[in-house]
């Protein structure tokens, strides 16, 4: 029988038409288009609702430009050309808006579902089509990133239609498909860098696929193949270790890097170049013993080997910067593919270029030349017109043919996210792809149990027709569907075409995607994308065997559907089950009325689940087991389905500009759209216009590098605002400028908050095996996750944490992490607004500050480093101590360093590299930014070295004595969380303030512990983020309780740190890690403290009555960049550290006292 029809024997009953009148509309025409419709009103639906989020702002302005006639010039870090010209072309048909950007990810995602159910029936069957053109439709990943300006939907496109023409020409060896596949692949060259993955996860496939074939061809002599075999594996092995290497070396980041290149390979460089010198011996050997014992005919025959040869030979050219990287190591040259400045390295890289061409045209030639040339200028054609935008950018060809794999193997270096490798598989697909992943799960089933990896095209898998003996597996899995209780037609026997291995292609997608996704670097929730697309096609295939092979024939009757109306029941009744034993009110907890009615609504779904699922399988009693099976797992399927639904709607048309959703990262709030309305009515009735003066920094850049594009007086002042501000009626800060830009305009200007950006809660990072089983063990922990997976609902888990504090940060208002914004209007323009309002979400933000009055100008005598890592220079300086002879020692926190300088700032010592505990080694002298120092009075130096959270001792001159501590949350004495800063009292005892776990722990001089206080709270006496930390000359201990923004003071430890006082302090606002104050008592018995990201240090009295302050934000020495650690000399000189600017500042503070 010709199978080239797509004739299916199980499922005819789709295909049948709808009404005599219209004989060529099926049941499955019209389940496409209702499919298709469903698809585009789901993309479409408030597309430009959702604020315009970081990444996508890096593709919409440059598109923007393009749009503009300003041209376009390709740059790596945002990827491909092919998203920009496609925002061009669609801003040119509709104008430039949200919505206009957002439309080829919309019409790309709409063909991805329509791409599914046109062109895989062939192959998953009409059911398994249809139920993976739905699966995508409702897919919470391909719905918000199919509306979303990344790269992912394009991407779902190109890989959907790819793996139909790899199955393609394994089936039919046409051209057509051929051609599908380059330009597919071109395109998606064209787009995003995983199509390195792609062609990687292809070719090996392939290479496998045709090891396999090639090993089932009669060999003449079977000693040759049994070689053939072992050198393969051996080229395998060495590829698989080559890998491990490269990976292995790429980790092994940090200081000294440098200087181990100059000396020359390292112990992994010669690993990793010896096994892939193995591995091209091995597969070099193996191909001359193939073509030897069987022929060039023979190898040339497989389809396997043509798809080969193509796909090999179209990448092979972009592959130059490993061969430039690896000589370049070797020669000690300092070569580097994407330095194209200079004439050496752009040299070699040209001509391996040209050489790795010559090569790939040889080989192409050899094959097909005509086939291979044609393929070649359609990759080519599409590549060069992109990358070099219709060759208006010549440079774009290289920087496409060689910067892209460069830059994105770098970024996979740089571990983008920080995620953790379980990432994907326990946190992204449990939370949003669970039906994908049950529908993958039962396909894998059906194909071990009914050998279906392989099935002949045009049949449905459940329905395959009978194949000659020679190709019969072992058992006979017709006969064994017909024992499951599926009935099939007698099929035919057929003599072509052959299986071709469609669900294993499907399956060993999904394996590779998840182990090369959570192994590579850059780990972020859009690249689900890439897992998702064949565990959804999976889906598809296993869903639709499942419902091929349920007998719907038996239920086409009362009982029947009687039965189904059960099942149904149950399905939803045993939804209360779960609610009641995790829902917020669990069962059988309490007598107050809520608990009794939780236990009541449970007694009530577990009677009314027990009856249903009891008269379902009374009315089937004459079923065999394997139907009633099926039906509960489809019923199971079908709840799941609406969950995944439910899932996919409230991430996009819900909670889009809200941080309950992990499947984004970097997550645009509300607040900048806001502030653009804002912005526009006030330039409307001020300029007539857009004319107004609008001033954003660096932070705002995004998303008002796009929001603001077309007003001709925005103004963009960076990370660097000054006193210029002034002249703009309007201005937006985030974060890092914001309390300059207060500092700047005083109280000339009205100050409303919003939330700019935040991101998902992040507490899964740090999973252990305890802490799962906590969670699984632990009832109301585990109903607060369920409540967060079924509903986004954070408030129960907030509660658990049994902490106001950490509770509050699950609130909007306080969500962490997150990233502020503030908007500032001049009072001048504000008081022509005589109706201007601002919306209700806003909270005013204007304070009086009480210190403003006795502020004085005051300027250093001394001025001590400057950036850098040079002796003398600093790098973010923290906290500092003097030694009895006057000599200072400071913590050079970002240099990773202790600097020990003369009093004149002459550097005396240094010590300390960079380690971190987190990544392997680091012995005692090394560091991971160390914020504070102590002298003992015997000398004797301490440093906090905070993050690797421990404290060590060293000698005056830096030799190593001692260290003590690990990262823990208190459950011992050196049990620290980020120990910040020290103190010595006269006794020679080191108080460490270990910030993080809220309280001061005292040792002696050698570590011995000897008491400890502070207890997280909010009341005097308890303590919140503690951190500077000073001693008076009675023992009496100062402590800047930070969050709590205070000052307290506690009797001696020989009285037991008693609370005495505390006063306010109006400062320290924000919760950044380096808005940490730092205290110092001078011999009169004056408080001073700094006031970091208030760019001021304050001076107080013992009592807390403020005496005055000084400071202001300046880039340079006439105020602070960052007021970090403040110390008094034995002279009464007031030295601050601005970690800031990267100095230390010695002041002469006047007697007068304002």
């Amino acid at each position: 029988m010709d199978v080239s029809t797509e004739k299916e024997t199980a499922t005819s009953w789709i295909d049948r038409p709808l009404t005599e009148a219209a004989p060529r509309i099926s049941l499955y025409t019209l389940a496409v288009v209702v499919i298709l419709l469903l698809t585009a009103v789901s993309r479409f639906y408030h597309v430009d609702l959702r604020v315009m989020a970081h990444d996508e702002v890096n593709h919409v302005v440059p598109a923007y430009e393009l749009y503009q006639g300003n041209g376009y010039r390709h740059d790596p870090i945002t990827h491909g050309p092919f998203q920009f010209h496609a925002l061009a072309l669609s801003y040119f048909l509709l104008g430039d808006s949200d919505f206009s950007a957002r439309v080829p990810a919309v019409l790309f995602s709409i063909a991805t579902v329509a791409a599914v159910l046109l062109l895989y029936p062939r192959y998953l069957g009409r059911s398994g089509a249809l139920v993976a053109g739905v699966l995508f439709m409702i897919s919470p990943f391909m719905l918000f990133y199919g509306r979303y300006v990344r790269n992912e939907a394009f991407v779902a496109f190109y890989g959907v239609v790819m793996l139909y023409s790899v199955l393609r020409y394994l089936d039919r060896g046409d051209r057509l498909s051929l051609f599908l596949l380059t330009g597919m692949t071109a395109l998606h060259f064209a787009t995003k860098e995983t199509a390195f993955i792609y062609q990687a996860q292809l070719l090996i496939f392939l290479a496998v696929l045709f090891i396999r074939q090639v090993l089932q061809l009669p060999w003449a002599k079977p000693e040759r193949r049994r070689q053939f075999l072992t050198l393969v594996l051996t080229a395998i092995a060495g590829l698989v270790l080559t890998l491990g290497f490269a990976v292995w070396n790429a980790r092994l980041k940090g200081p000294g890097a440098a200087e181990a290149a100059e000396a020359g390979l390292s112990p992994l460089q010669i690993a990793e170049v010896i096994s892939l010198t193995l591995a091209f011996a091995a597969g070099v050997a193996a191909l001359v013993i193939l073509l030897r014992s069987l022929g060039l005919k023979a190898v040339r025959s497989q389809r396997s080997f043509d798809l080969l040869i193509l796909s090999g030979t179209m990448v092979l050219p972009q592959l130059s910067p490993f061969p430039v990287k690896i000589l370049a190591t070797v020669l000690k040259t300092g070569w580097n593919p994407l330095n194209y400045n200079d004439p050496g390295s752009v040299l070699v890289t040209g001509v391996f270029i040209a050489l790795l061409t010559i090569i790939a045209v040889a080989i192409g030639i050899w094959w097909n030349r005509k086939l291979w040339l044609l393929n070649f200028t359609l990759f080519y054609g599409i590549f060069i017109v992109l990358y070099t935008t219709f060759f208006t950018n010549p440079d774009g060809f290289l920087t496409g043919l060689v910067g892209s794999l460069g830059y994105w193997l770098n970024q996979q270096a740089e571990e983008r996210g920080s995620q953790p490798m379980y990432y994907y598989l326990l946190v992204q697909i449990p939370v949003y792809e669970y039906l994908a992943a049950l529908g993958t799960l039962l396909a894998a089933d059906f194909a071990l149990r009914f050998k279906r990896f392989s099935t002949v095209p045009g049949y449905a898998p459940a329905a395959q027709p009978q194949l000659p003996e020679a190709t019969l597996p072992a058992t006979d899995p017709e006969k064994d569907l017909a024992d499951s209780g599926y009935t099939v037609k007698p099929p035919e026997l057929i003599s072509s075409p052959r299986p071709i291995p469609v669900l294993t292609l499907l399956l060993y997608w999904v394996v590779t995607s998840a182990a090369a996704y959570s192994v590579a670097g850059e780990r972020m929730p859009w690249l689900t994308v890439h897992i998702a697309l064949p565990m959804l096609l999976c889906a598809g295939w296993g869903i639709g065997f499942l419902i091929d092979t349920t007998p719907w024939r038996h239920l086409a009757n009362r009982k029947g559907l009687l039965a189904l109306i059960l099942l149904a029941i149950f399905t939803f009744s045993l939804g209360g089950v779960f609610r009641g034993l995790l829902g917020e009110v669990p069962a059988f907890q309490g007598n107050t009325i809520d608990e009794l009615r939780a236990t009541g609504g449970f007694l009530l779904a577990l009677a009314v689940s027990g009856l249903s699922i009891a008269g379902f399988i009374y009315l089937l009693r004459g079923w065999q087991r394997a139907w009633i099976t099926r039906l509960l797992v489809l019923a199971v399927v079908g709840g799941l389905g609406i969950l995944t639904a439910r899932a996919s709607a409230r991430a996009s048309y819900v909670n889009y500009d809200y941080p309950y959703e992990y499947l984004v990262y970097a997550h645009a709030a509300p607040g900048p759209k806001l502030v653009l309305s804002e912005v526009e009515e006030i330039s409307r009735r001020v300029t007539g216009g857009k004319a107004i003066v609008v001033a954003y920094d660096s932070d705002a850049l995004y998303p008002f590098w796009w929001y603001l594009r077309d007003y001709p007086n925005k103004r963009w002042y960076g990370d660097e605002p000054d006193r210029s501000l002034r002249d703009a009626p309007l201005i937006i800060a985030g974060d890092d400028t914001m309390s300059r830009v207060d500092s700047i305009t005083g109280d000339e200007y009205l100050r409303f908050n919003y939330k700019r950006l935040w991101w998902p809660n992040q507490d899964y990072y740090n999973l252990s095996w305890r802490r799962v089983f906590n969670a699984l063990t632990n009832q109301e922990l585990l109903s607060a996750l369920a409540n967060i997976w079924l509903n986004r609902d954070y408030s129960d888990y907030a509660a658990l944490k049994g902490d106001e504090n950490l509770a509050r940060l699950f609130t909007l208002e306080n969500w962490s992490p997150s990233e502020n914004l503030r908007f500032y209007v001049r009072k001048d323009i504000a008081a022509q607004m005589w109706d201007y309002g601002l919306s209700e979400t806003v909270s005013p933000a204007e304070e009086t500050d009480p210190f403003a009055s006795q502020m004085v100008d005051l300027s250093p005598d001394l001025v001590v480093g400057g950036l850098g890592a040079d002796p003398g220079r600093l790098n973010t300086p923290h906290g500092f101590a003097f030694a009895p002879d006057g000599s200072i020692y400071i913590a050079d926190a970002l240099n990773h360093r202790i600097q020990h300088l003369n009093e004149n700032g002459e550097v005396l010592h240094i010590w300390g590299t960079y380690a971190s505990l987190m990544e392997g080694a680091a012995p005692g002298g090394t560091f991971y930014e160390p914020w504070s120092v102590a002298v003992g009075p015997d000398g004797s130096v301490y440093v906090a070295d905070t993050w690797n959270h421990r404290i060590q001792k060293f000698t005056a001159d830096g030799q190593f004595i001692t260290m003590w501590g690990y990262f823990g949350q208190a459950e011992a004495p050196d049990a620290f969380w980020g120990p910040r800063d020290l103190a010595i009292d006269a006794q020679g005892r080191l108080y460490v303030v270990d910030t993080g776990n809220d309280r001061v722990v005292v040792f002696d001089p050698d570590g011995n512990f000897i008491t400890q206080f502070g207890t997280e709270g909010f009341d005097p006496g308890f303590i919140d983020e503690p951190m500077g930390i000073a001693l008076d000359a009675e023992g009496n201990v100062y402590l800047a309780d930070t969050w709590n923004q205070r000052m307290q003071v506690f009797s001696s430890l020989e009285t037991g740190f008693t609370y005495l006082r505390h006063w306010d302090i109006t400062g320290w606002f924000g919760t950044s890690l380096q808005n940490y104050p730092f205290v110092a008592v001078s011999p009169d018995q004056h408080v001073f403290v700094t006031d970091p990201e208030g760019y001021r240090v304050l001076e107080f009295t013992a009592n807390g009555e403020f005496v005055r302050g000084w400071g202001g934000y300046s880039p340079s020495s006439d105020g602070f960049g960052l007021a970090s650690a403040v110390r008094v000399d034995s002279q009464g000189r007031v030295w601050v550290s601005d970690a800031g600017n990267h100095m230390l500042l010695r002041f002469n503070l006047p007697a007068e006292i304002p």
